[in-house]
Order: C-alpha cells, then sequence, then structure tokens
C-alpha cells in the first residue's frame, strides 16, 4: 500500500457519514510500514468504529463497527480464526466487526481485535507466529497475502 496524504483519505471517506468522518484518527505521521499494509484501519478514539482503507477493492473505504467478542456461559472468550487472515486469536484478542451495507441489512465477520491483519500474514507479530504452531500451517508468506487480499475482496463484495 502506497502511503496516504489527508487530502487523498478526506477523498476516500468523503461518502462516509459526517459524525463518523469527524471521529476518525488518521495522523500519517504516525503509520509506519506502508509498504507491508494492504489495508489501513482508521479508527475513532475509543476504537470501536471506523473505516478500513483498501485500495485494491472496489469500495475503497469501508465504514465499519468493532466489538469485543462477550464471554461464554463459563466466562471464557473463546479462540477464533480470523476471517481476514486465517490467523488464530485468543479470545481476548478477538473481536467482530461490521460492516453495515444499507438501513436493513449488515455483515459480521470476526477478526483479530488489532485489525493487524497485514502484519500477521507476514509473520511480523508474535500472534502470527503463536498462529502458525496452532495451525500447522505450511504455506508461504506470499501465499498468505493472496488469500487475505481475496477474503478481504470477498469481505468487501457485499457493496457490490
Amino acid at each position: 500500500m502506497n502511503a496516504i496524504t489527508r487530502e487523498q483519505f478526506a477523498e476516500l471517506v468523503s461518502g462516509v457519514k459526517p459524525r463518523l468522518k469527524r471521529e476518525l484518527r488518521f495522523v500519517p505521521e504516525e503509520i509506519t510500514l506502508w509498504e507491508e499494509r494492504d489495508f489501513l484501519p482508521v479508527t475513532n478514539k475509543q476504537g470501536n468504529e471506523g473505516v478500513l482503507i483498501v485500495p485494491f477493492a472496489h469500495k475503497q473505504a469501508a465504514p465499519f463497527s468493532l466489538q469485543a467478542r462477550k464471554p461464554n456461559a463459563s466466562g471464557r472468550v473463546e479462540a477464533i480464526i480470523c476471517d481476514i487472515c486465517a490467523t488464530w486469536q485468543r479470545g481476548t484478542h478477538s473481536a467482530v466487526i461490521t460492516f453495515t451495507v444499507d438501513a436493513t441489512r449488515s455483515v459480521s465477520f470476526l477478526c483479530c481485535a488489532d485489525l493487524l491483519c497485514s502484519f500477521h500474514v507476514r509473520g511480523k507479530t508474535t500472534a502470527a507466529r503463536l498462529s502458525r504452531s496452532q495451525l500447522r500451517e505450511q504455506i508461504t508468506a506470499e501465499a498468505r497475502i493472496l488469500r487475505l487480499r481475496q477474503r478481504l475482496g470477498d469481505i468487501l463484495s457485499v457493496y457490490d
């Protein structure tokens, strides 16, 4: 992903609801490793709403809400496999991401709570190393990157 300026970001989120647009915290100077990102999550101060910037998708700015998963009857939050990057995440590091398509329809997916899927597939995080041992996955980082892009494209196809 190429670095995005404030002007480019403002253009990308022009169709986002005004309230969310005001609350987004986009500081391009604080974002590192642009070339290793497949998408950029930009959230509000609370981190529960935001916009996914996805340069390769038809809808390049997809608003979302993010909610921590609830504990089950035994008080534990179960581990998941992220629907975006296929990384195994402990329950406390997982969330549900919801995209509102229109006034009557929304879709939700399990995801990594930090939304750092681009780094997970490249093996740059502790979660990635733990996931590879849990899942015993033997594919290359390039294949994981392609899979992430395909899954993200499939997820965002709800807007088509």
